[in-house]
């Protein structure tokens, strides 16, 4: 969705600005309101910008020196906060006193709009009885505190008190949060988000927020602020939702990587650690369909049968595992795909390198198999070869096909005497699939 020209020329005609972005959060449009809220990304922002630009030029023009280090923190919570927004909130800004709105939009995006508020007037701000509001903190459940525009505690109730673990005689009053939050950390100082977000909290009004205290314990508070400069924030204990939302996040991630685990465990060969046939088809099907030169080797033990029957299915195993560690090294500069299809049957998927690469690899591997001292499995084992067939293609090609065809080329090398390597061009009915 993109708001139309009109409907940007109605914001303008009602007071309101307005900026749309996608659901990548880059910039789509804005009006001339926008532009009156925001002067300084006049000539700054684009149709594409990503929001946290944005955001990072609006900081740049708001926060003052000492802040500037956590500047990365406060985009990424502005980040946060344009997700997951679903009511007003109010700041200040260029000596106007802006109402946010964030609207979802049918398509993932967000449209932002601000709308103009009217400051109190003095006579109205003094007509507010200050004692009596100060006294009714103590009738509040949830902690209270009122901050001065100093942003120092000038009253606090006792439920606050308590969800600091604040002892009874500790001084609150002439405090700052930052304050009385480091006190409660004293010892065992915490990662410091705290001071960010409580910077965030002092310019946006009903915007929650979280702090962590010791002992995972986690508290919301929210802002409220007054024309004479006075902040009243309300902080809840949401120890439970978060531990149980932590606990959630640790289920999530534990059944993903179970999951993660099965997934392999199902497309891995048990005795030799390689891929196994389902792999291998798949991985086979997915590179054959694309434009890309594939070649596709197949490798049988010879004479494997007389392995096992004569020196047992232990050294038949013990074979099929050194084979396995050989065929994967001398595969493994090429990042190939390599798999035990079954039995004594393995294959290797080579995508984007040209045959001569499958070539030198066949070559290699026959060389380094006459190189393993196989009397370590039984003393009268004296050599283990393999035969080797090879087919390659330029695809997108039929992946059935060339499976046929190199598996063709394999039997062949059986035929002609084994341990050696035949190479077989593809069918022309299969050298290239309409793509």
């Amino acid at each position: 969705m993109k708001l139309s020209r009109y409907l940007l020329d109605s914001l303008d005609a009602l007071g309101i600005g307005a900026c749309e972005y996608d659901a990548q959060m880059r910039t789509l449009c804005w009006n001339r309101t926008f532009l009156q809220f925001f002067p300084e990304d006049d000539g700054e922002i684009y149709v594409g910008e990503p929001y946290a630009d944005n955001l990072l030029r609006f900081y740049r023009h708001r926060l003052p020196p000492e802040d500037m280090p956590e500047i990365a923190r406060h985009v990424a919570e502005g980040v946060a906060r344009h997700e997951n927004q679903t009511q007003p909130f109010e700041f200040i800004h260029n000596g106007r006193k802006l109402r946010a709105f964030s609207l979802p939009s049918p398509d993932g995006g967000r449209v932002r709009l601000w709308q103009r508020q009217e400051f109190e007037s003095d006579a109205d701000a003094a007509a507010e009885p200050a004692l009596p509001v100060m006294d009714a903190l103590r009738f509040i459940p949830d902690g209270a505190t009122i901050l001065d525009a100093k942003e120092r505690v000038i009253a606090a109730n006792n439920a606050f008190r308590r969800l600091y673990d604040l002892p009874s005689g500790t001084p609150v009053v002439g405090r700052t949060l930052d304050e009385i939050i480091s006190w409660c950390w004293r010892g065992a100082p915490p990662a410091g988000a705290w001071r960010a977000a409580i910077s965030n909290g002092l310019r946006y009004d009903g915007v929650p927020f979280e702090i962590e205290l010791p002992g995972q314990r986690w508290l919301r508070l929210i802002a409220r602020h007054s024309t004479g400069g006075l902040s009243f924030f309300t902080h809840a204990d949401i120890t439970l939702a978060k531990r149980q939302q932590i606990e959630l996040l640790e289920a999530q991630e534990a059944l993903r990587r179970a999951n993660a685990a099965l997934a392999e465990l199902a497309e891995t060969d048990g005795l030799t650690g390689l891929a196994n046939r389902r792999r291998f088809v798949a991985g086979l099907a997915e590179e054959a369909a694309r434009r890309q030169p594939l070649t596709l080797m197949m490798i049988d033990v010879d004479h494997f049968k007389t392995i096992n029957d004569r020196f047992g299915h232990l050294v038949g195993d013990g074979c099929l595992k050194t084979i396995a560690d050989v065929v994967a090294a001398q595969a493994a500069p090429a990042s190939a795909l390599v798999a035990r299809i079954g039995g004594e049957e393995f294959g290797i998927l080579l995508a984007g390198v040209q045959v001569g690469v499958a070539d030198e690899m066949a070559a290699a591997i026959r060389r380094a198999l006459a190189l393993v001292p196989w009397r370590t499995l039984h003393a009268d084992l004296t050599g283990v070869t393999v035969s080797i067939g090879i087919c390659a293609a330029e695809g997108p090609v039929d992946d059935t096909g060339l499976y046929a065809s190199a598996d063709a080329a394999l039997y062949a090398a059986k035929r002609n005497g084994r341990d050696r390597i035949e190479r077989a061009d593809p069918p022309p009915a299969i050298r290239r699939i309409a793509g």
